[in-house]
């Protein structure tokens, strides 16, 4: 079994870019379409982490939707992001979702 390390309406921040994203799902390995070599570097086993589906947003303030492996990511601290109140929206949103019981027949 995979543990990750982030969880679904977590916020976290591109390690390297550092931009601020919010996770929507989480793969427990790899599994878009069968990737270049090149896509992923020579690290193979960066396919068997955890990949994390992020929302993220561009220069203009539009939302663009990112697939990164868990060593791209650090978790955010922060929970209030004056400079995108979206994502602090989102993530609030996504947890409240998850947090709220589902009825079933």
């Amino acid at each position: 079994m995979i543990a990750s390390k982030f969880g679904i309406g977590q916020q976290v921040r591109h390690s390297l870019l550092g931009y601020l994203g919010v996770v929507v799902d989480i793969d427990a390995e790899y599994s878009l379409d069968e990737p270049a070599e090149d896509e992923l570097g020579a690290d193979y086993s960066l396919r068997k982490a955890p990949w994390y589906h992020v929302v993220m947003e561009d220069d203009e303030g539009q939302p663009v939707h990112t697939y990164l492996a868990e060593a791209q990511l650090s978790g955010e601290i922060a929970d209030e992001h004056p400079e995108q109140p979206s994502m602090d929206e989102l993530a609030a949103t996504i947890q409240r979702k998850l947090a709220s019981p589902v009825l079933r027949n």
